[in-house]
């Protein structure tokens, strides 16, 4: 029998690789002076699109949450996402999935501010004096709010 917390761990261990690596201007962040003029070479499409992935793992991850939850320990290995039916925003998916699983709903309205931010810096080309700082907050929180996701399901299933 396959473990449904693997899946949703690994699935963590992606987004805080993944938001680390973006908020540290697309390096480990090893030198800290580099990332930092990295940070602030990014152009406002890439911040946009980096955010946009992020916003797309966390929501295979409350959607594999949602199924879990729903399936227990018999969930077993993903099945995949089915197009017809994939959910493209974590807000949308938090909508959907958050009181099942006991998510808290305030959560819904700050991933629907950062996916709007994310449309302004992918269509909108724009990026204010502080975007590398306000890109770092949108990363640490889409890792916050994944290691959410996880707590709950393991809350829930003991």
């Amino acid at each position: 029998m396959i473990d449904p917390h693997a899946a949703l761990t690994g699935q963590l261990d992606r987004i805080e690789r993944a938001a680390a690596f973006l908020a540290n201007g697309m390096s480990l962040g090893q030198c800290p002076d580099a990332a930092m003029q990295r940070r602030g070479a990014m152009p406002a499409r890439l911040i946009g699109n980096g955010l946009r992935e992020l916003d797309l793992f966390l929501t295979d991850m409350i959607v594999e949450a949602q199924r879990i939850d729903r399936l227990g320990a018999e969930a077993g290995a993903d099945p995949g996402v089915h197009p017809g039916r994939r959910i493209f925003s974590a807000a949308e998916a938090w909508r959907r999935a958050g009181k099942q699983l006991g998510l808290a709903g305030i959560e819904r309205g700050r991933l629907r501010m950062m996916r709007a931010a994310q449309n302004r810096h992918c269509y909108g080309g724009l990026r204010d004096g502080d975007g590398g700082a306000a890109m770092q907050a949108a990363c640490a929180d889409y890792a916050r709010l994944a290691g959410d996701v996880l707590a709950a399901v393991r809350g829930k299933m003991g």
